[in-house]
């Protein structure tokens, strides 16, 4: 559950959308089941809500430690409320927690981010994701007010903020998996990186290779051996395909031999960083 923030919904909301989802679909009790929290959003009977509907594993969104930053992104989330999460979620049972980062925001400089990481590993998360800030103004028009201030870090900052990131995780015994995702040695994605099985979908590294994934709200991308899918980005047009009887698809592709190809070799250099031109 996410892309987006289900920690929104109140916990009866949560208790009323697992049971849906267990009313269509059989799940296995083996099941990953894994949810986006939102720590300023948070409260334990939501955590409670989310074991009981089956999640047992949480990405929290945390972006930055710094007050100054937190500020210029309007998302202020104290460490306490991290800390909280992270106590809320482990007690109750869950099996694995990621933290997502951000680097390249606003006021952001090398010093500043190592101070966040140190903050994020006294939480002693299983996972981290590292992501470079994505200015599209052109998308989301409220980034151009940082283009405007000159706040945001040039290239070479942001290249000596993943390095400080890379050197203090790697020395705390976090397994670099590649691009911008960090797990302890034990981690099913460390353990996928050594036996050569990893893989990776646009959501990012996954032990499951060649799953499909079905998307079913807003916006949200599907795909298969052989297709993508977008659905509507807009709740009116997502909304009036449903109430047709319709899948809420926007847009496809059905992919080539030569797309499926290209893909596979596109996923080995992100996986294993090396193409073996004998298998293709």
């Amino acid at each position: 559950l996410g892309g987006g923030t289900p920690t929104f919904f109140p916990p009866d909301e949560l208790r009323r959308l697992g049971a849906l989802v267990r009313e269509h679909f059989r799940i296995s009790p083996y099941a990953e089941f894994s949810v986006e929290v939102d720590p300023r959003r948070l409260t334990e009977q939501h955590v409670t809500a989310l074991r009981e509907i089956g999640a047992n594993r949480a990405s929290l969104g945390v972006q930055d430690t710094n007050p100054r930053v937190q500020l210029a992104i309007h998302r202020i989330q104290p460490q306490r409320m991290n800390q909280d999460a992270f106590d809320w979620l482990r007690s109750i049972g869950f099996a694995s927690i990621n933290v997502d980062l951000i680097y390249g925001l606003p006021f952001q400089t090398a010093e500043s981010f190592a101070r966040t990481i140190d903050d994020v590993l006294s939480l002693e998360p299983d996972r981290l994701s590292v992501f470079s800030y994505a200015h599209v103004p052109w998308i989301k028009p409220a980034q151009k007010i940082f283009e405007q201030q000159g706040e945001l870090p040039d290239a070479e900052t942001k290249l000596a903020m993943f390095a400080v990131a890379h050197a203090k995780l790697t020395e705390t015994g976090f397994v670099d998996i590649g691009l911008d995702h960090f797990a302890r040695p034990d981690d099913s994605l460390a353990v996928a990186l050594r036996a050569g099985t990893l893989h990776r979908n646009f959501q990012g590294y996954s032990t499951q290779a060649g799953a499909s994934l079905y998307s079913f709200g807003i916006s949200s991308i599907s795909s298969t051996p052989t297709t993508y899918r977008q659905n509507h980005k807009t709740l009116d047009a997502w909304r009036a395909a449903l109430d047709a009887g319709q899948l809420p698809v926007e847009r496809g592709l059905r992919l080539s031999e030569e797309d499926v190809r290209r893909r596979t070799s596109i996923m080995r250099i992100m996986c294993d960083r090396r193409v073996d031109f004998a298998a293709m």
